[in-house]
């Protein structure tokens, strides 16, 4: 179901709050995901939230659909950008706020040449800066996620066997999380990338690198060349998953490692390694510090442990972040990465990842989400961080 109307339309008066602030008369939005977000349903069509409050939905399609799933004052049939100009003037709306982070350069051109007479301005950070702030309502339909991955993975596990591929056991963890109403889709915050539920990767196979800028690669397909691939198990080989549970559209990011027999004494004197530094990264997680400070010690604390050359990556394909905000989208705001200087705040959701990529052996990790509060981080993945031998 969609989100109650009551948070719907907090949301509105935080955003009405930002616009006066900025000194803008209102936000035209037009990514779905925002409109959705905003508004309580999914349209091609646009949101107008003015300063003052009032939320008017603007439906190209569906439009039956909307009048029933939206949190608005009033839902409109839009079939014409001409009539946007005049709709706007009938507000006495002049200083406009766009997503330019979500608009391609046709589309906006567009509205500038329909635009003539306003004033258009970017509204992208405010968004950004809303959304990276949980609602209780989201953190619960995050701990939600959460349980269903822990289940999913549970379930899914006693189908892994040497000789399955990784496809294969792609599809037996997919199932169980469908099972349990997962969409079979991961959005990702960054447009220009893409992302199927996640990553099951053997061995080395998990060093592949990716265009994604993501942990962890994997060979994947030809046309989608990261994830699984028709790469088979062999028992010596180490097991990495890295999937993200979901409810009500909202997600969390969980690694964990496993394999068939015992992890030979290098590869497990590498997760523990890891698991130190992720147990110094996540105290870490407390409002006011920020973001780049966390990355910054992980990698000192990497160099301090022998594990600079492969930490996030090794040679040329070095990823620069160490985690990322978890909600609507995988990678939102805020990044954990380098010179990121965005301090924290109570109510962020993020995820920390340190991963090791060790040529000869795959990539040894381990990923949780967590909620910020005042006293600490709150780990909302649960399932359990111990290495897994599945075949003793």
């Amino acid at each position: 179901m969609p989100p109650l109307p009551k948070e719907i339309n907090k949301r509105q008066a935080q955003l009405a709050r930002f616009l006066r602030k900025k000194g803008l008369d209102a936000a035209l939005i037009r990514y779905p995901l925002h409109i959705f977000y905003f508004s309580g349903t999914f349209v091609d069509g646009h949101l107008l939230v003015t300063a003052q409050g009032k939320a008017l939905l603007l439906v190209y399609r569906p439009y039956s659909r909307a009048c029933e799933e939206a949190s608005v004052e009033e839902v409109v049939p839009f079939r014409s950008l001409k009539a946007l100009p005049g709709l706007l003037r009938d507000f006495g709306i002049k200083i406009i706020g766009l997503e330019y982070d979500r608009l391609p350069v046709k589309d906006f051109n567009r509205y500038q040449q329909l635009l003539t007479g306003f004033v258009l301005e970017d509204i992208s950070d405010i968004i950004w800066r809303l959304r990276a702030r949980k609602s209780p309502y989201e953190i619960e339909c995050q701990r939600k996620a959460a349980s269903m991955l822990a289940e999913a993975l549970e379930g899914a596990l006693k189908n892994f066997s040497p000789g399955v591929t990784e496809l294969e056991a792609a599809g037996y963890l997919e199932a169980s999380l469908r099972q349990r109403g997962h969409p079979a889709h991961t959005r990702v915050a960054r447009w220009t990338q893409e992302l199927a539920y996640g990553h099951v990767l053997f061995g080395n196979n998990a060093t592949f690198p990716a265009y994604t800028t993501t942990g962890q690669g994997g060979a994947g397909v030809i046309g989608f060349p990261q994830g699984p691939s028709f790469r088979k198990l062999y028992p010596e080989d180490i097991i990495l998953i890295d999937y993200a549970g979901w409810c009500e559209g909202y997600m969390v990011d969980q690694t964990r490692m496993f394999s068939w027999t015992h992890p030979s004494q290098k590869v497990y004197a590498i997760y523990q390694k890891v698991l130190d530094l992720m147990q110094e990264l996540e105290e870490m997680l407390r409002p006011g510090i920020y973001a780049e400070e966390i990355y910054n010690q992980a990698q000192k604390l990497a160099k301090s442990q022998g594990l600079e050359e492969y930490f996030m990556a090794h040679g040329s394909e070095k990823v620069p972040f160490v985690g990322h905000g978890v909600g609507l989208e995988i990678d939102e705001w805020p990044p954990i990465a380098s010179g990121v200087s965005l301090p924290l705040e109570a109510g962020m959701v993020v995820a920390l990842e340190p991963k090791c990529h060790v040529p000869e052996l795959g990539v040894i990790g381990v990923e949780d989400t967590f909620l910020i509060t005042q006293e600490g981080a709150q780990r909302l993945t649960f399932f359990p961080r111990e290495w897994k031998k599945l075949g003793i």
